[in-house]
């Protein structure tokens, strides 16, 4: 496999695998001072069978989290699998981030699957913008391209001018985000690339994205659905609406919430201590089952009824942004028990001026009829992106 490093002058090298890599028998952090460092100790790492704890070095809470705890002699390490191989950390994005393990089978059986479903595509060439702390970035970015027996390029940070330089020899895959395919639906130029395929994950897109995206470009975009905890549950080609579930995945609803069991879903978590899940497992995406998949209709907790209609709020959220002024917003369903009315929208801005609540209240009227549930707004300097295109507020 060859593996190619962009450096930020433009100049590209060859990256060569650490031969003198050393297994360690317990859990240990996998860093490296750049994509470059770290792909060179992973491969090497992974087969080995080192177990490996993988987080973003610049993620305060976990960093001081490691620093002060041992996962090797934490609470419960004697009831997991031995065979456990790698530790990921969820986002965060809406408390401390959740620990959960993988074991070799969990992520071979997913990779096995993947490959199964563009190995017909001959690709020669995978493209990687995403971050490889991330359980995608794993599987997708590293394992994928082991697998497809592809050359893999690597860049600390694509420009989207940059991602379809790279993209446009045939065969080529990129494994991107919902962020990349929005920057590069804005750039001037159209290209054709119909030899290319897109890969997003962390996010669904907006259909009008999708729609935007492939007729500018003449290409495909591949959209998968998962979490750390579950790895893959679905995936979608297109701007169709239907999720179609991954082969050995079950998806059935528990009080409309998706619920999965598979072989990708982790057996143990790590909470405040390490804990068994058990399958199915129930996220809280709300789906509507269909003949041929579901339809994801949103977070639990990001469902906001608005003139009878169930309103994704990130939808919202993407609505709002097309405002004059706005620059990133949030939008949460909040909870009062001392209100009359107990439901209330939470809208944070992050704006280059004071927008009249009045014009945010006709903006989402315009899109979903009248706005019966009162809001709130709130300003705020920054709103964070991850390094896998996810808002978050700290």
């Amino acid at each position: 496999m060859k593996i190619i490093y962009i450096e930020q002058d433009g100049k590209k090298t060859s990256c060569k695998l650490d031969k003198n890599f050393s297994k360690v028998a317990d859990f240990s952090f996998l860093n490296g001072s750049n994509k470059r460092a770290f792909v060179q100790k992973f491969y090497s790492a992974f087969a080995q069978a080192q177990k490996m704890v993988l987080f973003d070095n610049k993620h305060l809470q976990l960093v001081e989290f490691y620093k002060e705890k041992s996962f090797n002699t934490f609470k419960g390490i004697e009831n997991f699998p031995k065979e456990a191989q790698i530790l990921f950390f969820t986002s965060g994005s809406s408390g401390f981030p959740v620990g959960a393990f993988k074991t070799l089978q969990n992520l071979e059986q997913e990779v096995q699957i993947l490959y199964e479903l563009l190995k017909h595509r001959g690709i020669k060439k995978v493209v990687v913008s995403v971050p490889f702390i991330h359980i995608y970035g794993i599987l997708a970015g590293l394992l994928l391209p082991q697998k497809l027996q592809a050359e893999l390029i690597i860049k600390e940070d694509f420009l989207p001018y940059e991602l379809l330089e790279e993209a446009k020899a045939p065969n080529t895959l990129v494994v991107t985000t919902p962020v990349f395919i929005k920057a590069l639906n804005r750039l001037s130029k159209d290209l054709k690339l119909d030899k290319t395929l897109f890969l997003s994950s962390t996010g669904p897109l907006h259909k009008d994205d999708v729609t935007h995206f492939e007729k500018k470009y003449t290409t495909k975009l591949m959209q998968l659905f998962g979490s750390t905890e579950t790895g893959g549950i679905a995936y979608k080609v297109g701007d169709t609406d239907i999720w179609t579930p991954l082969p050995l995945v079950s998806v059935i609803t528990k009080k409309q919430k998706l619920a999965v069991q598979s072989p990708f879903v982790s057996s143990h978590l790590l909470k405040k201590n390490i804990q068994k899940l058990i399958q199915p497992f129930i996220s809280e995406d709300i789906i509507a089952i269909k003949e041929d998949g579901f339809i994801l209709l949103g977070r639990g907790n990001k469902l906001i009824k608005i003139a009878g209609k169930r309103v994704s709020a990130h939808v919202i959220e993407m609505i709002l942004e097309e405002m004059d002024g706005i620059v990133k917003a949030v939008v949460e369903l909040v909870y009062k028990k001392e209100l009359l009315r107990s439901e209330q929208i939470l809208i944070t801005l992050q704006a280059t001026k004071q927008i009249d609540k009045q014009e945010i209240k006709n903006k989402i009227t315009t899109f979903y009829g009248v706005l019966t549930i009162p809001f709130r707004v709130v300003y705020v300097d920054e709103i964070n992106i991850t390094s896998m295109g996810k808002k978050v507020l700290f």
